[in-house]
């Protein structure tokens, strides 16, 4: 197969609502630049940074028109001639610009890296982003031993399901805030061990369960309320890390446990990771998260998938809160 001079895109203009800005066109395609590889690609999930690219809310925007999409899974049908770390027919996965919610894309070969063999085109689709984060978090803001506690909030999210599946093998013990305790059995299910609802009470019912053992670690992706409920149950000089904004609220600053406990706050994006990295340096973590999910027998739950002429059911269901698993887009029949 070579690279075709279209490709079918789910685009948009302006920043907003996806529901309003989306739009499926058909676009030209150049063949591969010098350092570009030219992809045909297989699946793409949809995340929560694709809607804050799409309504301009997130660190970095496209410039528009735009192509929806941060990650994927595709097939090397072509290449420029500076291009030489992929045979044609190799699959691989990919990250950022010009976005992955199309047929066909050329993209940077520094954005390109193998996908792991064990893992299918739907669990690779959702590689780069949330198991990165996950791992990221886990191992590179404390130093955890087996019987340490961390405790998060949003831990029914796909990250959040993650920390608790790469944490349980480790001996690592994870106390989960959610916002419905009917979450609680499919939790412990993959390996949670305190799985409490995030409400006012909360940091009572953690600080009684968790007794002298306080938590090495916090991960938040919430904000507000729920952040300080993790701050008051965190062990002196321990780390909070925030990598998502749920609620929309600003988190309350602790000032009384930066002082007396010593606490450090952190900010998490994965895309910065990947920008600092080296090209071994991200493919030595991709084959250690590869290989721990295969071990382990860890995978990403996918709600629906769907074709791209079907984005508004695949928009609209992803938004949906306590869908069954991540929402992709298909796109090899």
């Amino acid at each position: 197969m070579t690279m075709p001079t279209t490709t079918q895109a789910l685009r948009y203009s302006e920043f907003g609502d996806p529901m309003e800005t989306l739009a499926l066109d058909t676009i030209h395609l150049d063949q591969p630049e010098n350092d570009e590889v030219g992809i045909r690609i297989l699946s793409a999930p949809i995340n929560p940074a694709d809607f804050g690219r799409i309504n301009g809310s997130y660190g970095t925007l496209a410039d528009l028109p735009a192509t929806g999409g941060l990650e994927g899974v595709g097939e090397v049908v072509s290449r420029g001639k500076n291009a030489t770390r992929f045979q044609i027919g190799s699959r691989v996965i990919f990250s950022g610009d010009p976005g992955s919610w199309q047929t066909f894309a050329n993209i940077p070969e520094s954005h390109v890296h193998p996908a792991p063999m064990s893992l299918n085109n739907e669990q690779a689709a959702m590689f780069c982003i949330n198991p990165a984060t996950a791992w990221s978090m886990l191992n590179d803001f404390a130093d955890l031993r087996p019987g340490d506690w961390i405790i998060q909030n949003a831990a029914t999210s796909a990250v959040g399901r993650l920390v608790i599946q790469f944490a349980a093998p480790q001996g690592i013990r994870t106390a989960n805030l959610v916002r419905s305790i009917g979450a609680k059995s499919s939790l412990e299910e993959i390996g949670a061990d305190l799985v409490i609802e995030d409400n006012r009470d909360a940091a009572k019912i953690l600080r009684e369960a968790l007794g002298q053992n306080k938590a090495r670690l916090g991960l938040n992706a919430v904000g507000g309320s729920s952040a300080l409920t993790i701050c008051k149950c965190l062990a002196d000089q321990s780390a909070l890390v925030t990598y998502g904004g749920m609620d929309r609220e600003s988190a309350p600053f602790p000032t009384r446990y930066l002082i007396f406990n010593d606490l450090r706050l952190y900010g998490f994006w994965v895309s910065h990771w990947y920008r600092k990295a080296s090209t071994a340096e991200i493919e030595e973590m991709h084959q250690t998260i590869a290989e721990t999910m295969r071990d382990q027998a860890i995978t990403t739950p996918v709600g629906n998938t769907y074709a791209l002429e079907d984005w508004k059911d695949a928009i609209e269901q992803s938004r949906q809160p306590g869908k069954p698993g991540k929402i992709l887009f298909k796109m090899d029949g």
